[in-house]
């Protein structure tokens, strides 16, 4: 990127700051739109549950609410009535800023009607033998004190299909219109040692709201030392973390189970969480005990022996591995566009919509069979467009979703091969260990700015 290019950068920096903001929303509400709705009273009338009201309490959650329902929210309805305070009148809101969104939904609907969304019958059976397998395998494992690294690792892999597949459909609401199926299969990310609701907290209510947001999303904070977020200070070290990043991805699995735990307990990753998870947090923190217990405490009790709790290392390591993997190569690639503010507010035909933002800032790669065994999560562009969609329906959707946005100019990456994915990615880590301001990384409001 050119120092022009740079300078643009800042102005619009300035630029963003003087737009004007909404007022705040109080902790035990929630905005949709330009309407202020009791969060407690709208999570007990919404039928899809009340956890994700709660979790958005004290936010806006009008983008929430589109991508989720692929519909604008029904104000007029008498549950929205019941539940509505007042006009929030420091809210400018259009429906034109979702034109292209609701556009795109109405395609998506004549392939997919919003009713046939959910998960299909088989995909129970993927859940049966995945959740089946991991209870007998542990149960061998404790009842017959056999804890080797081989088991561990096998135990780790199908951790990790869990992961994609049964918690992050369910906690997204998107595996049945029943939301305590939902809540019971999400709970399977707690089975796994990590936390539903923080998972909730940090995924849906901040990194899809604000996909590859430099200051709103906490998958761009990186660490100190693995720079993913060009406003952070470039050290010599990061020259090489092209290299020892694939190397780092083993620890994750450890950092998931200690940091939801934290998360909890402390009520905040990023941002701190609504006041009403409150006793859901309670709930958690006892889950991650229990994994401590089920994968420390018992091993130790049964062989007391330093080997017995590094043979079960594997476990975090090939599951944290799997899942950073295929996260991190789908937000990070040569060209990702990154964004400086994906507010409400700041979503808009000048200044990029929240189709366009989602869009920009993720990549799909592979297909029919990488989408089977990971949950849909290589098509991350359908995915983050239409969070409630089941995973076994990407690939359906995916020709309506890339020819709109080839008709409407709008930047569709598709890698063909996962070897392809690692080599861009590469490529984008070695460009933000290389330079204070990356080469290959685009920034929409630069172009909006230039234009």
């Amino acid at each position: 990127m050119s120092p022009k290019s740079n300078e643009m950068m800042d102005n619009h920096l300035l630029q963003s700051e003087s737009l004007t903001r909404p007022g705040p929303v109080a902790a035990e509400s929630i905005r949709v739109e330009s309407k202020i709705y009791d969060a407690r009273r709208l999570a007990e009338l919404h039928p899809g549950g009340p956890l994700f009201i709660k979790a958005f309490a004290g936010r806006d959650a009008s983008q929430a609410f589109l991508s989720y329902h692929r519909r604008q929210f029904p104000h007029s309805s008498t549950k929205a009535k019941a539940a509505y305070e007042r006009d929030d009148e420091t809210v400018k809101y259009s429906k034109e800023d979702n034109q292209d969104f609701m556009e795109l939904c109405d395609r998506v609907e004549k392939v997919l009607p919003r009713l046939s969304s959910f998960a299909p019958w088989y995909y129970y059976l993927k859940v049966a033998f995945l959740l089946s397998f991991v209870v007998t395998l542990e149960g061998y494992m404790h009842y017959n004190r056999v804890y080797s690294w081989k088991l561990s690792a096998i135990m780790g892999l199908f951790y990790a299909w869990i992961g994609l597949n049964i918690q992050h459909d369910a906690n997204h609401g998107a595996v049945s219109r029943y939301h305590w199926v939902n809540r019971a299969l999400g709970a399977s990310q707690n089975w796994i040692g990590g936390s539903a609701i923080s998972w909730v907290h940090q995924h849906v209510v901040q990194h899809h709201m604000h996909t590859n947001d430099v200051n709103l999303d906490p998958d761009m904070a990186g660490s100190a030392f693995i720079r993913l977020n060009p406003l952070k200070p470039l050290m010599k070290y990061h020259i090489v973390q092209h290299i020892y990043f694939f190397f780092l991805l083993a620890i994750y699995g450890f950092s998931v189970v200690i940091q939801s735990f934290l998360n909890v307990v402390y009520g905040s990753h990023h941002t701190a969480m609504s006041p009403l998870l409150v006793p859901h947090r309670v709930f958690e923190s006892f889950m991650s005990i229990v994994f401590v217990c089920r994968w420390v405490l018992l091993p130790l009790y049964q062989v007391p022996e330093i080997d017995t709790f590094l043979s079960t290392v594997p476990m975090y390591m090939v599951c944290g591995y799997y899942l950073a993997f295929f996260f991190s190569i789908s937000h990070n690639f040569s060209g990702v566009f990154m964004l400086e503010d994906t507010t409400r507010e700041a979503s808009s035909a000048d200044t990029g919509t929240f189709l366009y933002k989602q869009v920009v800032s993720s990549s799909n790669v592979g297909g029919r069979v990488l989408c089977f065994f990971n949950g849909g999560l290589n098509y991350q562009i359908e995915h983050h467009l239409f969070p409630r969609i089941s995973h076994c329906h990407y690939p359906t959707i995916a020709h309506t979703v890339h020819q709109y946005c080839q008709e409407k100019g709008i930047p569709y990456v598709h890698f063909n091969t996962v070897w392809e994915n690692i080599r861009s990615c590469t490529k984008h880590l070695l460009d933000l260990g290389s330079h204070q301001t990356p080469e290959n990384v685009s920034f929409f409001e630069q172009k909006v700015k230039s234009q």
